[in-house]
């Protein structure tokens, strides 16, 4: 055999092994480039829908060689807790505002990784049908709580019933402004769907609205806009700083945010709650700044 026969022998039998390495690498992405890996999210007690969506999530995350474990609690202390403690590889339950004062109060790091819904604020009213006829001076109740008080205040805002202090990235009662044409009254969270007997209106959580089978749609007021006033309220995936970029976490949101999992959460909530990260499919539920 000369040189070049056996030169073009060798290029040949390259190519081919080339080509076997190529044929066997994924098309889309990492499946096939990592060994399969199982990680715990937590999560709290779930509701059917919630099932629902990590059942597809599950399903999604199988095409990149993870399985998700999920730990659910029953609390809101806790599932950072554990993420924060290394028992967990993430967890998905809390929006920004409460990580952001989870992580001060508790002198943590942890962090949002991927966005997931957002559960549009609505006010209710037993008195009324539609926000435009709660009169001057009228009553609305709203949770006393940091996170929940402000995310009613900003949606009275948006409902002109109230005027808030410029600038105010948490605002309290004490930041409505005179003139505003209501007045609130802070009530514990959990006392404000008992409130409507007493109060003209109530600002009100998805999670005791559905807890009493309430209708969402009875709501005389819907704000589900997603911007730098209501931005803080979407919901996220959690992780440890340390783990944010790692693969298996990369993942685990994509999983999420695929549209199977965007159309599942916005069809079955019920407007309870919307798919809320960049690109999700947008809902056909109402709007913010309705009724």
């Amino acid at each position: 055999m000369n040189k070049t026969k056996q030169v073009l022998n060798i290029l040949v039998a390259t190519l081919a092994v080339a080509g076997t390495i190529a044929t066997a690498l994924p098309v889309n992405g990492s499946a096939a480039t990592h060994k399969e890996k199982t990680i715990k999210v937590g999560i709290n007690s779930p509701s059917k829908v919630d099932e629902g969506v990590w059942k597809l999530v599950k399903k999604n995350a199988e095409k990149y060689n993870l399985k998700i474990k999920l730990v659910t609690f029953t609390d809101f202390n806790q599932p950072n807790q554990a993420l924060n403690e290394g028992n967990l590889d993430a967890n998905a339950f809390q929006h920004y505002a409460f990580l952001k004062n989870w992580n001060k109060a508790h002198k943590a790091t942890l962090t949002a990784v991927g966005e997931t819904t957002l559960g549009p604020g609505r006010l209710y009213s037993d008195k009324y049908t539609s926000v435009k006829d709660l009169p001057e001076g009228a009553t609305v109740a709203i949770a006393n709580d940091p996170t929940n008080e402000s995310r009613a205040l900003f949606l009275l805002k948006a409902a002109g019933l109230i005027k808030l202090k410029a600038g105010v990235e948490s605002p309290t009662a004490k930041d409505v402004l005179a003139g505003s044409k209501v007045q609130v009254k802070e009530l514990a969270a959990d006392q404000t769907l008992a409130s409507l007997n007493s109060v003209d209106a109530a600002v009100i959580s998805s999670t005791f609205v559905e807890a009493a089978h309430k209708d969402p749609d009875s709501a005389i007021y819907v704000w589900n806009a997603n911007n730098k006033d209501t931005h803080q309220w979407v919901n996220i995936i959690a992780a440890q700083k340390k783990d944010a970029k790692k693969w298996y976490i990369k993942d685990l949101v994509k999983a999420y945010q695929q549209k199977n999992v965007g159309n599942y959460i916005n069809k079955n909530e019920d407007g309870a709650s919307i798919a809320a990260w960049k690109g999700a499919p947008k809902p056909t539920t109402q709007s913010a700044d309705t009724k």
